[in-house]
């Protein structure tokens, strides 16, 4: 069964803040394909999302979510049978152990 992809309000929040930041420094129009190009990412690491382990930082382990990263972002993301939700993108750098 494929599983179905959702962003929560906090990543999407993340992702229009890196557009806008991106808008900013660049010409009209590449904020927006930096975000189609960052989703596309995100969707092509999901399709092989059984491989991804249970997040090391402590408080994503503690909700059970799986991780990976796309630069240096991570992307902190929860399953069930029907949907894979993206719960978190954060910099990798913003992480504290």
């Amino acid at each position: 069964m494929k599983q179905k992809l959702e962003i929560s309000k906090e990543a999407w929040d993340t992702l229009n803040e890196l557009a806008e930041f991106v808008e900013s420094k660049n010409t009209l129009g590449a904020g927006n394909r930096y975000l189609n190009s960052f989703l596309i990412k995100i969707k092509n690491a999901l399709k092989s999302h059984a491989k991804y382990a249970v997040c090391k930082y402590p408080e994503f382990a503690k909700l059970q979510l799986k991780c990976f990263i796309i630069n240096d972002w991570v992307i902190a993301y929860q399953e069930s049978q029907k949907t894979l939700i993206v719960k978190a993108i954060i910099h990798g750098t913003l992480l504290n152990y």
